[in-house]
Order: structure tokens, then C-alpha cells, then sequence
């Protein structure tokens, strides 16, 4: 398990210039790193929510249009996902799966939060939700 404290600065990014806001929670968006452990933009997540004394929600946007995408991909997406669930609720996180596209659903369940995080993502796909 990655320590909190040993999140290296490299690996954080603004995406915008924002500042963190009145609001009920702190949103990871897991989308790249599907995954409870090992898993750096999660740990920082933690971090930030603990510091903001706030609950942790991690989202996971499913749309049926992932290039490539096929049923044999889905099953074992959807498998990995209960277990990652699983794995959080042990640590008291919730993790919210909504069958919408990414990118929309991020930005309808960020309205809520105080902070938004997300995971990086190397796909051409992924780099769009993220602009």
C-alpha cells in the first residue's frame, strides 16, 4: 500500500485554478486506475479529504462507447470494479458506479463536492473527458 505522506508532487497536476469549495465531499474520479491498491490519485484523495474532515466518494462513469470495447471487456471491467468496491468499503470509502458517460457523470456528481481528483489517463478517450 502506498503511504499518503509519499505522494510525490510530480505526480499532482491542477487541472484548473479553482479554488476548493463549500461542499458535503471530496470526489475521486476512477476511471485509468481501476483499482484500491497501488493506486497514487486515490492515496492523494484520502489525503484530501482527511484534511478537509470530509467523506471520500469515489465515482466510476460506465459508457457503452469505449473504443474497442466488447462484452468479454465489460465482464472483466465489471468484476474488477466489485472487487475495487469491495476494497473501499473497508476503509469506510463509497464508491458510486453510474452507467453514464464519464465525463457527464463526473461533472453532475462534482457539483456536491468541495474538490474533484481525478486519476491520469493515457487514452485518447480518456484525455478528452478530462478537457
Amino acid at each position: 500500500m502506498i503511504r499518503i505522506e509519499t505522494v510525490q508532487k510530480e505526480r499532482i497536476k491542477a487541472l484548473n485554478r479553482k479554488e476548493i469549495r463549500k461542499g458535503a465531499y471530496v470526489l475521486y474520479w476512477m476511471q485509468a486506475s481501476q483499482r484500491a491498491e497501488q493506486n497514487h490519485a486515490l492515496e492523494y484523495a484520502v489525503l484530501k479529504a482527511n484534511e478537509l474532515r470530509q467523506p471520500l466518494v469515489v465515482f466510476f462513469g460506465i459508457t457503452d462507447h469505449f473504443p474497442e470495447g466488447n462484452e468479454r471487456h465489460y465482464y472483466f471491467m465489471l468484476e474488477g470494479l466489485r472487487e475495487v468496491k469491495e476494497a473501499l468499503e473497508q476503509r469506510s470509502i463509497q464508491m458510486v458506479i453510474w452507467h453514464k458517460s464519464p465525463e457527464l457523470g463526473a461533472v453532475q456528481i462534482s457539483k456536491g463536492a468541495s474538490l474533484a481528483i481525478v486519476d491520469r489517463g493515457y487514452l485518447r478517450i480518456q484525455k478528452e473527458w478530462r478537457s
